[in-house]
């Protein structure tokens, strides 16, 4: 007796390669359109996390300058240096008067971190009672402290200055009650780490930090400068607005539309005069 062994003829199996190979170049073709539309969402995320987060430091960092009093040092396009404020106190007692004195003064401790020696600082002088036009931010630097004295009953730090700053320090213009505030100079601009540009900060010690991004390059940060009027000036002590301008995103990334993955955002921060 014979059995029937016939099975798939060669274009039966043809048909089948052919048809799971369409299968398979469809299921690819959906793998790569979600990795695409997955690495173009990553990008617009991590485009609004970072130019938010650039926003934010420069929000906090601009808005507490007094750019009429010297807190702008240089302003640029794309960079701006400040004088920041780092600590601050409260004028409870004064020693100051002639050049063979030692100037000082005592602050109160409970205004935030306490000042130390080599600090710089402006000391709010008063001048006339009766009028604004003569009141000034007195910069000096702090020679030595006493953080063991009290003053109206309360812990307090006495800031001793140099002899030569006497002149300076008027016994009757700087009075009880005044500010005292130290102050650090930074740079924000632009900075390349691993071919990416990032915001980053410099201060004295003259390297550039990166704090947030990666922007766009080129034009990822941008500074305009506006008077009391709204109109763009060049004149530091002049700025009483600062338009901020953040991009992030660039040719690497593309959408489903096929454009560039991108985020902006603009801010104007008002200054502290």
């Amino acid at each position: 007796m014979t059995r029937d062994r016939s099975g798939f003829t060669l274009i039966e199996l043809i048909v089948v390669a052919v048809l799971g190979a369409l299968i398979l170049m469809a299921i690819l073709q959906v793998l790569m359109t979600n990795q695409r539309t997955y690495t173009a969402q990553s990008a617009v995320v991590q485009g609004q996390q970072s130019s938010r987060m650039a926003l934010e430091v420069l929000f906090n960092e601009l808005r507490e300058a007094s750019p009429g009093g010297g807190d702008i040092v240089s302003m640029s396009g794309n960079s701006i240096e400040l004088r920041l404020m780092r600590k601050f106190g409260i004028v409870c007692e004064t020693d100051l008067g002639t050049l063979a004195v030692v100037p000082t003064v005592t602050v109160l401790n409970n205004t935030g971190d306490a000042f130390v020696a080599d600090d710089s600082v402006f000391v709010f002088a008063e001048n006339r009672d009766a009028t604004p036009n003569d009141d000034v931010w007195t910069a000096t630097e702090v020679a030595a402290v006493d953080a063991t004295v009290t003053c109206l009953g309360q812990p307090a730090t006495e800031l001793e200055f140099d002899p030569l700053d006497a002149p300076l320090l008027q016994a009757d213009t700087v009075k009880v009650g005044a500010a005292v505030r130290s102050f650090e100079t930074f740079t924000f601009g632009m900075v390349t780490v691993l071919d990416e540009p990032y915001l980053g900060r410099m201060d004295s010690g003259g390297v550039m930090w990166p704090i947030a991004g990666p922007l766009r390059a080129g034009d990822g940060l941008q500074f305009v400068y506006r008077d009391a009027m709204g109109a763009i000036t060049t004149t530091p002590t002049d700025v009483r607005q600062i338009e901020v301008r953040i991009r992030t995103g660039g040719s690497q990334v593309i959408n489903s539309v096929g454009e560039p993955v991108r985020d902006s955002i603009d801010a104007w921060i008002y200054t502290r005069n």
